[in-house]
């Protein structure tokens, strides 16, 4: 979508405008609080409240009913820990999650000047060379605009003639993988999360070379079932990849210049910061009128972070669930029946998680019960954390269920059972792969 057909269209309800500024407001609170302590953590997590609260309308039912279950559980585990006499974490409840919810609502912006280096060339590739710029070309720009780049590609795909099975498995599978390594995905957000400690530029490193083999077996199973001569892509330019490669880079260096800065506040920082530099410049360099430039950034706080309603209230929840949780495994000194958290156990959770995704648990409530459950468990961060990643890679592309594929399914008619269906080779031959470096990484001592 153009700058242009953003701001010309409609704005929305009142309500979602206030949300929107309410959202901003939780950002600019949360990036203060990491950066210099000023405030409490817990002002951003009032504010995202307040903002779900408002934006409650908007959420679809199934994520509804598990964002109140996550609640119900969360807030009786707090209550029973109360009745025996400890303390009640309220203020940690409130704003658990506030530092990923931040996230999630900033990096959006990035969509405001990524999403112009897509190509916008009028031809139609055909070929390998075109299956194989697709599959990456989702991979890397949905590592940093996430699923908006999955659907910019789907819609160009779907003008001239409806979306086919193989593409959307293409999308999905280049699209899922990205989760595996990117610090703009949501699931690097809850793996930092859930498992303190964690470093962003190990988990990027380690993730890097399972998501390369996992492309290469996404697109090689490909190929062996379609004539790929004959396959449609996208017409990316490589030679965009620059900006979610700058980008990328960016996040690393800041994270190594300043160490002592929570890696999810400078990802949160460089996304608000970085479109309203880029689009101020824009306008007082070419003197673009009001569609264009700062205007943008505006309607997109007004009008376009109020869509992440659905997995504001979804990750918000999950925060209280996994204090509720680890407030319970802590006052009634609960055990899992092992001390310690090794290959063998990241395998087990990675097969329940995936199990569990099939069947609509998203990864997210996956990732923050296991996450309370194993708070006391002696467990390398890196390692939890990265199988907390490969949960929700692995999850989105095998489940039906997914965000990722009911909007595929909703948007262009693709059937979420005959897409589960053509995926289900690579989703086995995915999850032995992530068992398999699971092992190697554990043996090597690099998680």
């Amino acid at each position: 979508m153009s700058n242009h057909q953003a701001s010309s269209q409609p704005a929305c309800p009142v309500h979602v405008r206030v949300a929107g500024i309410t959202l901003y407001l939780m950002i600019l609170l949360s990036v203060v609080n990491g950066l210099s302590g000023a405030v409490p953590s817990w002002w951003a997590g009032i504010a995202g409240w307040l903002a779900a609260l408002l934006l409650l309308r908007r959420v679809r039912r199934m994520q509804l009913l598990q964002s109140g279950l996550m609640l119900l559980v969360g807030v009786s585990c707090l209550l029973w820990s109360f009745s025996q006499s400890e303390a009640v974490l309220w203020l940690k409840a409130l704003s658990a999650n506030q530092a990923l919810v931040t996230m999630l609502a900033a990096v959006s912006f990035l969509r405001l000047i990524a999403a112009s280096h897509m190509s916008e060339s009028h031809s139609e590739p055909q070929g390998k060379n075109a299956f194989w710029k697709t599959l990456l070309g989702v991979h890397f720009f949905g590592s940093i605009i996430n699923l908006s780049a999955m659907m910019i590609m789907a819609e160009r795909l779907n003008q001239k003639q409806s979306l086919s099975m193989t593409q959307a498995a293409t999308l999905s599978r280049g699209f899922g993988t990205a989760a595996l390594w990117s610090p703009f995905f949501a699931a690097m957000g809850v793996a930092l999360t859930n498992a303190p400690g964690a470093h962003l530029f190990v988990l990027a490193i380690a993730g890097l070379p399972i998501a390369g083999v996992a492309l290469w077996l996404a697109g090689t199973d490909i190929t062996k079932e379609i004539e790929v001569d004959e396959f449609k892509g996208y017409p990316l330019d490589l030679s965009a990849l620059w900006m979610p490669t700058l980008l990328a880079i960016s996040i690393m260096a800041c994270h190594f210049l300043l160490p002592l800065v929570p890696v999810l506040t400078l990802i949160s920082f460089l996304s608000i910061l970085l479109p309203f530099v880029v689009l101020a410049f824009k306008k007082s360099a070419i003197g673009e009128k009001s569609t264009t430039g700062l205007p943008v950034y505006k309607h997109h706080i007004l009008n376009v972070i109020p869509n992440i309603g659905s997995e504001l209230l979804l990750f918000l929840a999950a925060g209280v669930l996994a204090v509720g949780i680890g407030s319970v495994m802590t006052s009634a000194n609960l055990t899992l029946g092992f001390s310690s958290f090794g290959a063998w156990q990241a395998s087990g959770l990675l097969i329940i998680s995936v199990v569990l995704a099939i069947v609509g648990v998203h990864p997210v409530i996956t990732v923050a019960t296991a996450g309370g459950l194993l708070a006391n468990i002696n467990a390398a961060p890196d390692l939890l954390a990265m199988t907390f990643l490969m949960c929700w890679s692995g999850g989105v592309i095998a489940s039906p269920l997914s965000g990722m594929h009911l909007t595929l399914s909703g948007r262009f008619n693709i059937s979420n059972f005959q897409l589960f269906m053509r995926n289900r080779r690579f989703s086995v031959q995915f999850l032995l792969l992530q068992i398999s470096f699971l092992h190697l990484y554990n043996a090597l001592g690099v998680l």
